[in-house]
């Protein structure tokens, strides 16, 4: 099964990319990351703690305190 997201590249440009080829990210001076996907790369607007919220499907500047890793609230009670 391949997971795709789709992510934000620079220069400006939006890419789909099969998260299970990514091999490892790597920060730049810039504020960005490089993305190593096999051979090929993209470079992205996202630090490394934005780019792991865009690939767990979460908003880019998520904190964590809004954020119930897949659950919610029901009736004042985690469901």
């Amino acid at each position: 099964m391949m997971r795709f997201v789709q992510i934000d590249i620079l220069p400006d440009g939006r890419a789909l990319v099969d998260i299970d080829k990514l091999t490892h990210a790597v920060p730049q001076q810039d504020g960005g990351t490089r993305l190593f996907l096999g051979a090929q790369h993209l470079d992205v607007p996202h630090t490394l703690d934005e780019l792991e919220n865009v690939l767990a499907g979460r908003a880019r500047d998520d904190d964590g305190e809004h954020s119930g890793a897949g659950f919610g609230v029901r009736g004042g009670k985690w469901v």
